[in-house]
């Protein structure tokens, strides 16, 4: 289904990667996590930066970053499609914007993980900050990462 050598990781070039982009989280948060369509679409896209990962031409998993004061930016609507988990391209996503947010003079990544992505994110180098909190009914803790 998915050679890994096939596997790119890159800024959204065009609206039509965007559009693509967008379908994975509907996908994922929308369709599977069952969260409301109002919530997924909050009104920051336009503000944000996208990213995408493809297999080829077919976009299987992206992120977005808002910037954030104080030389911080939170990494946010991570989502891969299932066919595609459990083979490093969430820890690829991390690896790609840590990168990239690194040219742009960001010192600090935090994020809203998800419960049962904690462990994910722990091995990706965040560490829980404050307490768990509930977000569009998922059990959510602020995580934050140096880079």
């Amino acid at each position: 289904m998915c050679s890994m050598d096939r596997i790119s990781y890159r800024l959204v070039a065009n609206k039509d990667e965007l559009e693509e982009a967008f379908e994975v989280r509907r996908r994922v948060f929308v369709s599977e996590q069952g969260i409301d369509e109002n919530l997924e679409w909050d009104g920051h896209d336009g503000e944000a930066l996208h990213m995408v990962v493809k297999d080829g031409e077919m976009v299987v998993g992206t992120a977005r970053v808002l910037f954030l004061p104080d030389k911080q930016a939170k990494i946010e609507r991570m989502a891969v499609l299932e066919p595609f988990r459990n083979r490093g391209i969430g820890r690829g996503i991390i690896s790609f914007l840590s990168e990239e947010l690194k040219t742009r003079d960001i010192e600090e990544a935090v994020l809203h993980a998800q419960h049962t992505a904690v462990g994910f994110y722990r091995a990706c180098g965040f560490k829980e900050t404050g307490l768990p909190f509930w977000e569009a009914d998922i059990k959510h803790i602020k995580m934050e990462r140096r880079l």
